[in-house]
């Protein structure tokens, strides 16, 4: 009886021990996606209740180029984001109205001076005039003694003193009357230069405001917005152009309500795209203001939220002006800052 050969098999054996090492990794991995979602799902509902989190922008103080006449732009001699210094021309303006109010400025001058002329002239005859009265005055009243005396001595009648008593009593008259006259011409004289040098001040005051039809920038800056175009019309108190000047600082919006304190000299993290910003809370404003539509959601009522001005702490990694930043600190929010880019992505 011949036995037959077998050959050796040659079948994988798979070992007992890898499948629980791949079940525990799927299930590492399920626990970790739970915890992500939940961690997601926290910050969403409750996580501006505890942790730092607002938005920003970086501004500067906004000074206004506009004109105090009613005016036609002739030239825009500056652009949006061109730097400017205090005093540089910006713009020119032609008026009408001023070219009317100043013409009406130079006739009312004009009469103001052939009044102050003419009653010159007449305060002039009138001091001429109050010598020969005191003169009239004089000779009168001595006349009258005269005929007082002859008639006590029996020279002279009564009729012919009464005829004394009238001219004096008309020269005592004339000279009352010119007298008056005389300090009634210098009070308007007075009130007349008075009126005189207002019109004139007034003129000055005009001339300077309009300075030939130049706007000048009142601070030097940034021209951040120009409002007017060459041929447009201005009204008074219209905006031309609008320049930021001075250092910039992040004017920051944080959510009402939170749980947490914003007290100034607190220092915060802030996030510009792919830089990072250490901010210093300087002032807390006493003011709940609407937010910006940049940082408004679509479809929901307008928020409001509590301001505050931020210090950049380094400058040298200023932002741009009106550059949107997002204001945090800590772990949560780079998580948060994280699970927005995933949700835009």
């Amino acid at each position: 009886m011949k036995l037959k050969n077998h050959r050796p098999s040659t079948r994988l054996i798979r070992e007992p021990r890898a499948m629980p090492k791949k079940r525990n990794l799927g299930r590492w991995i399920y626990i970790g996606l739970l915890m992500l979602i939940g961690l997601w799902a926290f910050d969403v509902f409750f996580g501006q209740f505890f942790f730092l989190r607002g938005n920003g922008l970086v501004v500067a103080r906004p000074y206004v180029v506009a004109s105090e006449y009613i005016g036609t732009v002739q030239d825009i001699s500056v652009r949006q984001g061109e730097a400017v210094n205090e005093g540089d021309v910006v713009a020119f303006l032609k008026s009408k109205q001023y070219d009317e109010e100043l013409a009406r400025s130079h006739f009312e001058l004009s009469a103001l001076s052939a009044d102050r002329a003419r009653l010159t002239s007449e305060l002039n005859g009138q001091r001429e005039l109050i010598a020969l009265a005191k003169k009239r005055l004089s000779s009168a009243t001595s006349f009258r003694d005269r005929l007082e005396t002859g008639l006590a001595n029996g020279v002279s009648t009564g009729t012919a003193l009464n005829t004394a008593y009238e001219r004096e009593y008309t020269a005592r008259e004339d000279l009352e009357r010119i007298t008056s006259d005389i300090t009634s011409l210098r009070a308007e004289l007075a009130a007349l230069y008075q009126q005189i040098d207002q019109r004139r001040v007034l003129m000055q005051k005009i001339e300077a405001a309009y300075d030939e039809g130049r706007l000048v920038a009142p601070a030097g800056g940034i021209v951040t917005e120009v409002n007017a175009i060459e041929s447009s019309v201005i009204r008074p108190g219209d905006p031309i152009m609008t320049i930021a000047a001075g250092t910039p600082y992040v004017l920051a919006y944080f959510e009402n309500g939170s749980l947490y304190d914003i007290e100034p000299g607190q220092q915060v993290t802030m996030y510009y795209g792919t830089r990072n910003l250490t901010g210093i809370v300087t002032a807390l404003l006493p003011v709940s203001e609407q937010l910006p539509e940049e940082f408004q959601r679509s479809f929901e009522p307008a928020d409001r939220a509590q301001i505050a001005e931020i210090r950049i702490a380094n400058p040298e990694n200023f932002p741009p002006l009106f550059a949107k930043l997002d204001i945090g600190g800590g772990l949560f929010s780079s998580i948060h800052r994280l699970f927005d880019w995933m949700l835009e992505a």
